[in-house]
Order: C-alpha cells, then sequence, then structure tokens
C-alpha cells in the first residue's frame, strides 16, 4: 500500500526498476555524485546508491532518477 506524501510527510519513496534504475520521491538533494556513488538525502537520513556508470537522468525540486548498473543501496545516518 502506497501513502500518499500529504500523510507521510519527511517519507521518502524509493522505487527499484531490478538493478538498472532507482527512482526517489520526495528528496533532499544530492550528496554525492560519481560514476560509482550517487547519495541523497531523505529526511534525516541519506541513502547511496553504488555501482557501476551511474547516472542522474532525471532531477527535479524533490525526486531523481538514478541509472547504471547498480550494485548497493546503503541506509546511512
Amino acid at each position: 500500500m502506497l501513502l500518499p506524501p500529504e500523510i507521510s510527510p519527511g517519507f521518502s519513496r524509493i522505487e527499484l526498476k531490478s538493478n538498472r534504475e532507482a527512482i526517489v520521491e520526495n528528496c533532499g538533494g544530492v550528496l554525492e555524485y560519481s560514476e560509482e556513488a550517487v547519495r541523497v538525502k531523505t529526511g534525516k537520513t541519506a541513502v547511496r546508491f553504488t555501482g557501476r556508470n551511474l547516472k542522474i537522468r532525471s532531477l527535479t525540486a524533490d525526486s531523481l532518477v538514478v541509472e547504471g548498473f547498480l550494485t548497493g543501496l546503503q541506509f546511512l545516518q
């Protein structure tokens, strides 16, 4: 069950499409960006995607799409 953003303020939503794409909604900005790692702010924490040939395909005020060969996902404090 998906909760609408107005019901779950401060929460980010992450959708993975296989190991080729990650969509992060309600994020607070990019903290790290390279071909091997993308780290984004998600409320009070951060999420770090690792892999090969990573790129940010789309970036808006509150969401982004990471493309490439994803090999890892970390939740950081």
